[in-house]
């Protein structure tokens, strides 16, 4: 079985046995894969195991079957090389590392590239390790994996009328129409979420910078509500997020 080499994040973490994980990983150039860890889970006086943990990235080397890549990859070697320690600092900042995780691992198919995910997840983590506000960093994980996928929704103008969207006018998104709707086409589509925020947040990356907490969290629960509605569930730590950004658009 050929070996394969790349740099690698863990999404998920699962019990497989006394011994043994179960992995789900984002590869910079392989994309998601599924791999048993056997033995990770105990060493012995002759081996000592490391030990894989959730939301730490390292170089991965996996064994696989070429002719049945759809079967569970076979760890080789795992080395670590950053933890993002400061994510288990705070309770808010795993919260919103487990939620980017979860929709990195559902948005995306086993083995279907995505360098720029990758990147992206990297350097939310990255953020998210010293985040006095959780949420730009989700945003910015929101927009990066929603453009890479191609299901970014239509935020310029209204997807009715093809009229240009204003901030003067109260605005809807529809993820089954993907894109914006304006006051006057809204009425006659049931699946909508009011938008909270002015428009022009929508569309320009430095604006989580440059305006107050409630434009993240507002965002935030724009876009989850479109990644809900794709993945047909709710992301994992959802609502724990929304309290939070309710919490804070209420101070």
């Amino acid at each position: 079985m050929p070996h394969i080499s790349d740099n690698a994040i863990v999404l998920r973490r699962l019990d497989y046995s006394e011994s043994s994980l179960v992995v789900v990983v984002m590869g910079q150039t392989c994309g998601k894969i599924r791999v048993i860890a056997k033995g990770t889970r105990r060493s012995t006086r002759r081996e000592f195991k490391p030990g894989i943990d959730l939301l730490e990235a390292g170089s991965i080397v996996v064994s696989v079957r070429e002719h049945r890549q759809e079967a569970l990859a076979i760890l080789v070697e795992w080395k670590q090389k950053c933890a993002f320690i400061g994510i288990r600092e705070k309770l808010d900042r795993l919260i919103a590392a487990q939620y980017i995780a979860d929709v990195a691992a559902r948005m995306t198919e086993d083995w279907d590239p995505h360098p720029s995910v990758y990147e992206s997840l990297h350097q939310s983590l990255e953020a998210l390790a010293s985040a006095r506000d959780v949420f730009p960093p989700i945003v910015r994980f929101q927009r990066a994996l929603l453009k890479e996928a191609g299901l970014m929704p239509e935020l310029n103008h209204c997807v009715g009328c093809e009229k240009p969207i204003t901030g003067s006018s109260e605005i809807y998104l529809s993820s089954f129409e993907g894109g914006l709707l304006c006051r006057d086409c809204e009425g006659v589509h049931v699946e909508k979420r009011l938008v909270t925020v002015a428009p022009e947040a929508l569309t320009t990356h430095d604006v989580l910078d440059a305006h107050g907490p409630d434009v993240a969290s507002g965002m935030f629960d724009l876009f989850n509500y479109h990644l809900t509605h794709l993945m047909k569930r709710e992301p994992a730590a959802m609502y724990q997020l929304q309290r939070l950004a309710q919490g804070i658009q209420h101070q």
